[in-house]
């Protein structure tokens, strides 16, 4: 029964407060209007509920509400919606574009409403000018021009190292058909002991021979239809077009000598291996006299060739080397032109883009006890904006106690959770170490710090132990520390562990109550190994890394 009573009690005075609150007056324009029918719902909650319904007539409709100072939505259907708040008392006049429901076009009656107009005008024309930058970016002719190249140029050059392979097995062929034959041919006639060997080896040699050879004769007949570079020159690079051009003669000199060298011959070679396989198809090739007379063929119409091109392999390689390193000026050059374009635009972006974003954050805090600024904080990710979510939320706090979402959000800031998030100051931290010193966490700001909770008894976290000394001696002296948290109960393990690992930074602590340790309980440790990465201001910003991606960071938060 006093169950009963409490949940009457209940209903009554919500409903009570429901009818303190005056009436809402909604009266709205649609410009370019194709809707039909619009429901006032619940904005946020497992299931959205209809609160109030209007037929829109001659590009307008009105509603009359009672309801609680909060967000809300209006629906018309088929995902067009928008949020808005409704103020008890207020007689609301907007118009709307049914093209761009997130734009109020106007609205007069609703002080918040007029925020909620700013700050939507604010955070798009903020999308807008990244987007208008972008778009700039996308069309200028520079940038055009030095990414094509870049992209082109890479393609070309890979092309060029892969026929560059396929030609150096080339001449190693050559080399080795040509000490062959020297070995087995004597005066034109091969030696009766090295027919059958000499055959084989001649006949495998010449397959691959013309194998490696014929991506190179592909590549001369297609490069100029795939990789024309002879278009318009951008002016004030002449130095660069100078190494491209240094580029293309040493290509062209070394694919001369390939040519000469090999790529004379190349009509024997097929003819031979034509004669061959004419022998085998006729089951003749087995007789020793016609693999004595193919092979003597081989030697007498191959072996001056095979001699010359078996001397031009170093010349081929030292145009190579010449070659490279153009290539890798030519990538590094054209990239840092692309970077350069960019980097204008960026800068621009960045310029503009501050200024907006600090326009609509102090819209923000000047509205940040209107339930409506609810809309727009979440632009601002909780991570990098951490004492501005602290400040809304607080004030919002202070307001609406028991509002849903202020509520949510105000356990969750005030949650141990919340305090090592990432993007939050560290919380302090201050214990003493194995000599009885206190050491506090914050006698550290303006350096890196690692905040590592380990344990004596913690197979992972010693095994970590010297990747994480071996990054503190990398970068101790740029600026980067280390402060270990034990999770141990025995002072003597915990001093053993230390000196046996070389953790030879000053900075461990602990209070010797293993889980019960207090540390662990302000930064919400329940495992270990547990690490917090923190920036020189003292800001968290990265959790759990280890091996190489702990590094990385390290590397980069000392070197900004």
């Amino acid at each position: 029964m006093k169950k009963f009573s409490l949940l009457v009690l209940t209903l009554c005075l919500s409903a009570f407060a429901l009818m303190a609150q005056a009436p809402t007056k909604l009266n709205v324009k649609l410009l370019n209007n194709h809707f039909q029918h619009v429901n006032l719902t619940t904005a946020y909650g497992s299931s959205m509920q209809t609160l109030a319904s209007a037929e829109i007539k001659n590009d307008q409709f009105n509603m009359n509400v009672t309801l609680l100072n909060d967000i809300y939505k209006l629906d018309f259907g088929n995902g067009s919606s928008m949020l808005l708040v409704i103020t008890p008392g207020e007689t609301v006049d907007m118009t709307l574009d049914a093209e761009n429901l997130q734009q109020i076009v106007s609205v007069t009656g609703s002080p918040t409403m007029s925020h909620v107009k700013e700050m939507a005008y604010l955070a798009m024309h903020r999308k807008e000018v990244v987007d208008s930058i972008n778009a700039e970016l996308d069309k200028d002719k520079d940038k055009i021009y030095w990414t094509d190249f870049a992209q082109k140029f890479n393609l070309y050059r890979q092309t060029n190292d892969d026929v560059d392979g396929y030609l150096l097995s080339a001449f190693d062929i050559v080399d080795s058909l040509y000490k062959t034959l020297s070995q087995s041919v004597v005066n034109g006639k091969v030696k009766g002991s090295a027919v059958e060997e000499c055959a084989d080896l001649a006949n495998r040699m010449l397959k691959k021979l013309e194998i490696h050879y014929t991506p190179f004769a592909n590549y001369q007949e297609n490069v100029d239809r795939y990789y024309d570079f002879s278009g318009k020159r951008m002016e004030g690079f002449d130095k660069f077009y100078q190494t491209f051009d240094q580029y293309q003669s040493n290509l062209h000199a070394r694919h001369e000598i390939a040519k000469n060298a090999i790529g004379t011959m190349m009509p024997t070679v097929k003819e031979l291996l034509a004669e061959h396989d004419s022998l085998a198809y006729n089951n003749l090739w087995s007789k020793k006299g016609n693999q004595t007379k193919w092979v003597n063929h081989v030697a007498e119409t191959l072996t001056p060739s095979l001699k010359n091109a078996a001397g031009q392999k170093a010349a081929y390689q030292n145009l190579m080397v010449n070659d490279k390193a153009n290539a890798d000026a030519l990538v590094a050059q054209s990239q840092d032109n692309v970077s350069r374009v960019v980097s204008k635009y960026q800068q621009a972006y960045n310029e503009m883009d501050a200024y907006m974003t600090a326009r609509l954050k102090d819209e923000i805090k000047a509205n940040k006890e209107d339930i409506c600024v609810l809309m727009f904080l979440d632009i601002f990710s909780r991570d990098q904006n951490a004492a501005l979510h602290t400040e809304v939320i607080t004030a919002l706090h202070n307001k609406y106690p028991d509002h849903a979402i202020v509520k949510d959000r105000w356990n969750y800031m005030n949650s141990p959770a919340s305090k090592v998030a990432i993007g939050a100051i560290a919380p302090e931290l201050e214990f003493p170490d194995p000599d009885g010193k206190m050491r506090k966490l914050s006698d550290l700001r303006g350096k890196v710090v690692l905040v590592d909770f380990w344990a004596s008894w913690c197979g992972p976290c010693r095994r970590e132990n010297p990747n994480v000394t071996n990054i503190y001696s990398k970068y101790h002296d740029k600026g980067f520390e280390v402060f270990s948290v034990s999770l141990d109960s025995d002072a003597a393990s915990w001093k053993r562990a230390i000196e046996a690992d070389k953790l030879v930074w000053p900075n461990h602590v602990s209070d010797l109550k293993k889980w019960q340790s207090k540390a662990a309980a302000i930064y919400g440790v329940s495992s270990i190994p547990s690490t917090f990465l923190l920036d020189k201001e003292g800001r968290i910003v990265q959790r759990n890394l280890r091996g190489a991606d702990l590094e990385r960071a390290v590397k980069q938060l000392v070197e900004q």
